[in-house]
């Protein structure tokens, strides 16, 4: 007897795991929901091996498994109906229809339900803080990513591009697009600088596939944008053509001047500003950020998620809050900085640049045009003393500073053009030779006697007039910056001495 009650326990136990392995194998295969209908009724089929080895002895108390099942798979609507199917399987078998079987079927699925119901909340709480958790570890990572930036570099571009990664990468805060506008007061402009993302969903999932593959975190990302700009060319392209005024009646002031996130949808919002976005860029539902530092406005950040179209929650925004009060404060120290490094490299009167950039500027070129042509021309105003002497030095500084302007609109380059001290200034010219840098010279000294500088009458001549000295690096005895200065200084003073108002070039022999 004891041996026939193991093995029809054995069968039992053997059943249910078979019934077990095989539902394991079909759930890998199915869908959800077909999972949930393939759960149910292999609990069905558990409690009907049970009967059928048991001669459906205890029935009634194998059925709180199917009960169970219901409430699981299918909440209360299954719970009842697993009820029901219990209470009406038990009196197929026995033939008692027994009212106080079926209340404490309902009893046992109500406190059933009452505990998934604890044990459910209790998930959700854990969720939630592993959210947040995850949500706070995103931030202070990018908190740590920009707050390096700021420490590791001044360069304008390589910040931006910092920011605008931290808040879209998937390791950062995981907005699918992100753009920087520039606020200018003094040209009453707002304009687009730089952005990073998608121009629609398509071209979205394809550069997340990418990233996916090659398993790129958050400083890889940012590593990889500084050097590979391919990705975001459409987008850069397309914003950096947008200009919007300043002081116009659009969304942009009005979020600058209060100071405030401002989230809105721009396809139904009536605004200049946002159906540009809207056309432009595919933009519907975004957030604009102010970036303003001790009440200056630098800029606004703009989210949106073109891609997965995933809505920007109060949370979301308050995620990005300190990231942009962090750009805002890193743009106000780059700014400052790039404002001193201006006034110590370029010239206070006329703008150009300073002796001190153009030994910069000479050594870097020196060294980078090795086996290539570098032309040097230095220029000298004839009779400044004079100038000076009869119309005063205010007078002499104005004509520097209309000098400066003809010089810059005459040279290939503008960034190659220097004041070199007093009324002496030079231009650099990389990949030209003598006789190049000769004809630029004369395309100077031509637009000089062509400009009408005041009191330019008085001087020697009946006009202003400029003496230029050439000297390239293929011609110097001694291949050295300071020869290179020294040969076109003395091109300079044999074209003084020939009369004035000429250019002379070095040509490998003593003027």
């Amino acid at each position: 007897m004891k041996r026939g009650v193991t093995m029809v326990y054995g069968l039992l136990i053997g059943g249910t795991v078979l019934i077990t392995i095989v539902l394991n194998i079909l759930r890998l295969m199915t869908t959800p929901a077909l999972n949930r209908w393939l759960l149910a009724g292999t609990s069905s089929l558990v409690v009907i091996w049970h009967g059928v080895l048991f001669d459906f002895y205890d029935l009634h108390w194998s059925v709180l498994l199917l009960i169970m099942t219901g409430l699981v798979c299918f909440h209360w609507k299954g719970m009842t109906v697993a009820i029901m199917v219990s209470w009406l399987l038990v009196y197929s078998q026995s033939g008692i229809l027994s009212f106080p079987l079926l209340l404490s079927y309902v009893f046992f699925g109500l406190g059933a339900a009452l505990l998934f119901g604890y044990v459910k909340q209790l998930k959700r709480e854990r969720s939630g803080r592993l959210r947040m958790l995850t949500a706070s570890s995103r931030q202070l990572n990018v908190f740590r990513e920009v707050s390096f930036t700021m420490q590791d570099t001044l360069d304008p571009d390589r910040l931006l591009q910092t920011i605008l990664t931290s808040v879209t990468a998937g390791h950062g805060l995981g907005f699918n697009r992100s753009i920087i506008f520039f606020a200018d007061l003094e040209k009453d402009s707002i304009y687009g600088v730089m952005g990073t993302g998608p121009m629609n969903p398509e071209d979205g999932f394809q550069i997340w596939e990418e990233i996916t593959r090659q398993h790129i975190d958050l400083q890889g990302l940012i590593d990889e944008k500084e050097t590979d700009s391919t990705h975001d060319e459409q987008l850069n392209e397309r914003i950096q053509k947008m200009t919007i005024p300043f002081h116009g009646n659009h969304l942009f002031k009005q979020t600058l001047d209060s100071g405030r996130p401002l989230h809105v949808y721009a396809s139904i919002a009536d605004d200049p500003v946002l159906r540009m976005l809207h056309t432009d860029l595919q933009m519907d539902e975004c957030t604009i950020f102010p970036l303003h530092h001790q009440g200056i406005p630098y800029g606004l950040l703009v989210i949106d998620n073109v891609v997965n179209k995933k809505p920007i929650t109060p949370q979301k925004i308050d995620s990005v809050r300190p990231i942009a009060e962090q750009a805002s404060l890193a743009l106000h120290q780059t700014m400052l900085y790039q404002r001193i490094e201006t006034l110590a490299l370029r010239d206070g009167l006329t703008r150009l640049k300073n002796h001190r950039s153009f030994e910069q500027d000479l050594d870097v070129l020196f060294r980078e045009c090795e086996t290539d042509e570098l032309s040097l021309i230095v220029m000298d105003i004839d009779h400044f003393k004079h100038f000076n002497d009869t119309n005063g030095h205010l007078a002499g500084n104005e004509l520097l500073t209309r000098l400066a302007s003809v010089i810059r609109r005459s040279v290939p380059d503008e960034q190659m053009a220097y004041r070199f001290g007093g009324e002496e200034f030079v231009v650099l010219l990389p990949q030209y030779d003598e006789v190049e840098a000769a004809q630029v010279a004369e395309t100077i000294r031509s637009a000089v006697l062509g400009t009408n500088f005041m009191n330019g009458e008085r001087q020697p001549g009946g006009q202003l007039t400029l003496s230029f000295g050439v000297a390239s690096k293929h011609t110097l005895h001694e291949q050295s910056l300071e020869q290179l200065i020294e040969c076109a200084d003395q091109a300079l003073y044999a074209a003084k001495s020939k009369g004035k108002n000429q250019v002379c070039r070095w040509e490998g022999v003593t003027l």
